[in-house]
């Protein structure tokens, strides 16, 4: 367990988000109008799962692409070389890169929907909750010294041992395995056959 909070609480995107988490709960508590809109803080967290599903599914797995370049690269640090390679503790957490797009988008999402700027940091507030709970939770499952302490910790952390080495097509949770159970991507090693490309996922080869 020493081992799991030393390496999370000196990764610079969980110290980073803590302070952004701090910061948007100190600004909805300073602005009581925003209580209005508290309920948007719950609805990000309870989508998660989904979106979690589908991020890792369609946008962490997408193909590679062949032109070498920045976005290569990108994707190889994203998601493809923590597939490669996945006791290598850099590639475990989301890069700065990424999370400044993915939630610069969701910010202004929200921002447009509420029709409100200040509004918006309700539910970017809960998301950004969420997300340390998903850092947390990926960085349990591929700490050695880590045993869960529950059957359900058990059987999420076994569903992604799976998915990095048995079959990279099922078991897509990482936080939990609501969206897996929904769509019936829930598999145990019995069930599906040993992939060759759990370490070269969506052709990546070098």
């Amino acid at each position: 367990m020493s081992e799991v909070l030393k390496n999370y609480f000196s990764h610079s995107t969980v110290i980073g988000f803590f302070i952004i988490l701090i910061a948007g709960l100190c600004f909805i508590l300073f602005n009581s109008l925003l209580f209005d809109h508290i309920y948007w803080f719950f609805i990000p967290i309870v989508l998660a799962p989904f979106y979690e599903w589908y991020v890792h599914k369609y946008q962490l797995h997408a193909k590679l692409t062949k032109k070498e370049g920045w976005y290569r690269r990108y994707q190889i640090v994203l998601h493809h070389g923590h597939h490669r390679d996945p006791d290598n503790i850099k590639l475990q957490f989301a890069p700065w890169r990424y999370l400044i797009y993915i939630y610069g988008q969701t910010y202004l999402f929200y921002s447009l929907i509420m029709w409100s700027f200040a509004a918006a940091v309700v539910p970017i507030t809960g998301h950004v909750l969420y997300h340390l709970w998903y850092e947390w939770m990926h960085l349990a499952h591929h700490s050695k010294s880590y045993k869960p302490k529950t059957a359900i910790g058990k059987k999420l952390r076994d569903s992604h041992m799976s998915h990095h080495f048995h079959n990279e097509n099922y078991n897509w949770g990482i936080s939990n395995m609501m969206g897996d159970y929904f769509f019936r991507t829930l598999k145990n090693n019995k069930s599906i056959e040993k992939s060759p490309t759990t370490k070269s996922i969506a052709g990546y080869t070098d």
